[in-house]
């Protein structure tokens, strides 16, 4: 292939005229004389080409694999494998054709790690394939090598970290070592010093709270709406600066912005200018509503933007970095001689660190369904990778002891289940597995209604669920947790001590197993747990958001003042 044709080609992607590269590719070229170089950018024009069919992605990924198997060992071969990882699980998703790509571009991963098991790029593909896989034990590995120092990159390094949120046998020491240590590959920007903004011009106190999630009915805005909502407006001033896309149809970011003072739509801005704003609008209190969720836009915190700054909500551990005050948790969640390994001081609700709004659909007390099923069900609609080897022989264990049940699961991400099947059917109870697919439950009352199958749902360790566990029991149905070691491995204890129903509290594994296997063989004790959470749980602090926005608002007061 002359030189000649390959330059044409590469000034034409230049110029954006994917069109015509493909035509000349299927013209003028031999396949197999195509290089790796050239496989890499038909297929990139393939997946960016106006409209594109999903017969045009599935040809790029053949461009993609074959750039691999032609440059094994070379940047352009593994530039086509991590395209193909990519790609192929940006589109995999309702096309089983290009299931096939995926499971050979994990084949392809395994041979080709030792060439490049130093790159960025490459090891980032590794923990996103991995990741659809449900492969805890590839993706730990994968994490270990870019913490212990192969990767300087912040993404990377703040998704590993929050990745080992999921792992027991990572301790709360570990995760504020390495906090510390993340913290430095954040960079400062350019700010006006504290003193240079004059605070005095504000009549309330001015808090803000950015985050990229304040959209399509995110579980965050559940929980932060009628928190702002019912804050003393005579007291504060509320902004909300939002990194999502803007949506003039969007339900949450329009009740969102009929609830705040002033709402900002950021997504556009870059950081240097999201802080200028912030600045400008003599922000005193600044609250991080993303953590390790989005570490490009959390950079903003490692700067010294507001004269506080708060943690709270969206991630529930330490960030690491000093220029974060505080973080926000409650009594169940930090206990005192843990203080140390938070880099925030920890200031404490007096309940429960938040509190969601609830839904407007009309409740309805439902019998136990084992009394119509004839089958006793448990259920978890967590999100799979919380699912830990742990929790699995915890399941595994209850559903042998409980001869006629089963175990409904839902997922709030898409993923390729087969390996946690595998562990299931170790165990002897992948019979007693039932799947559902989140596609068939996009109506969030469709979600909820799908409690009405569950007599008991499972909590999963050390990873808990909230927004899940506060959705069950709105629906009235109760949940086991598990007590855990720190913030995160905490919240399932502290959302169910607020229902004041303890026996759901298990203090370790074998007790979380016996009562959960105890509880589908005492259903006199069971229904009388239903129809309490039923009755009392919107009463609780889990629900009253009127109590937590006033307790909220004399924290803040009191964090104001400097009095905690």
């Amino acid at each position: 292939m002359s030189n000649e044709i390959i330059k044409k080609i590469e000034s034409l992607f230049i110029e954006k005229k994917y069109e015509i590269v493909i035509k000349i590719s299927e013209k003028e070229l031999n396949t197999q004389e195509i290089p790796a170089s050239l496989s890499n950018l038909i297929g990139i024009c393939k997946v960016l080409k106006k409209e594109r069919t999903i017969e045009d992605v599935s040809s790029a990924l053949s461009f993609f694999e074959e750039a691999y198997l032609k440059g094994k060992n070379t940047v352009h071969g593994m530039n086509g494998l991590t395209h193909l990882i990519s790609i192929g699980l940006q589109f995999l998703k309702g096309n089983n054709q290009l299931k096939p790509f995926i499971i050979r571009a994990e084949k392809f991963y395994l041979e080709a790690e030792n060439h490049f098991k130093k790159n960025e790029v490459f090891l980032s593909s590794g923990l996103l394939l991995f990741s659809h896989f449900l492969d805890s034990e590839k993706q730990k590995e994968i994490s270990n090598q870019i913490l212990n120092g192969v990767s300087k990159s912040k993404f990377l390094r703040s998704k590993c970290l929050f990745e080992k949120n999921y792992y027991k046998d990572w301790l709360q020491k570990d995760h504020f070592e390495n906090a510390i240590i993340n913290s430095k590959y954040f960079n400062k920007f350019k700010v006006k010093e504290i003193k240079e903004i004059n605070y005095k011009k504000n009549e309330k106190i001015n808090i803000g709270f950015v985050s990229s999630d304040f959209e399509k009915n995110h579980p965050i805005t559940f929980f932060i709406k009628n928190t702002i909502k019912y804050l003393d407006k005579k007291k504060f001033r509320i902004s909300l600066f939002s990194l999502a896309k803007k949506n003039i149809e969007d339900e949450s970011q329009n009740e969102l912005k009929s609830l705040a003072d002033e709402w900002f739509d950021c997504e556009k801005f870059d950081n240097q200018q999201l802080i200028n704003l912030i600045q400008e609008k003599r922000i005193y209190i600044l609250f991080d509503v993303m953590g390790f969720t989005n570490p490009f836009r959390l950079e903003i915190f490692k700067s010294r933007i507001s004269p506080i700054q708060v943690s709270w909500l969206a991630y529930c551990n330490t960030l690491g970095f000093e220029t974060i005050d505080y973080i926000i948790a409650d009594n169940n969640l930090i206990l005192k001689n843990e203080e140390k390994l938070y880099s925030e001081k920890i200031v404490r609700l007096p309940n429960i660190w938040s509190s969601h709004s609830g839904f407007t659909f009309e409740r309805e007390f439902l019998d136990q369904p084992c009394e119509k099923e004839q089958i006793f069900t448990f259920g978890s609609f967590n999100n799979f990778k919380k699912i830990s080897d742990e929790t699995v022989d915890a399941w595994s264990s209850i559903l042998q002891n409980v001869s006629n049940s089963r175990l409904i699961l839902k997922s709030s991400i898409f993923c390729n289940v087969s390996l946690l099947l595998k562990k299931f059917e170790k165990n002897g109870v992948k019979h007693k597995i039932e799947i559902f697919e989140k596609e068939n439950f996009f109506k969030k009352k469709d979600h909820l209604d799908l409690y009405k199958k569950i007599d008991l749902a499972l909590d999963t360790f050390p990873y808990n669920g909230v927004t899940t566990t506060f959705e069950a029991l709105w629906m009235g149905v109760p949940t086991m947790v598990l007590k855990g070691y720190n913030f995160n491995s905490r919240c399932g204890e502290s959302i169910i001590t607020n229902t004041g129903i303890n026996y759901l509290v298990a203090p370790n594994i074998k007790d979380y197993i016996k009562r959960a296997s105890l509880l589908s063989q005492d259903k006199k004790k069971l229904n009388k747990i239903r129809k309490l959470l039923f009755d009392q749980v919107l009463s609780t602090p889990l629900f009253n958001t009127q109590s937590f926005a006033k307790n909220f608002g004399d924290l803040l007061f009191k964090i104001f003042n400097r009095k905690v």
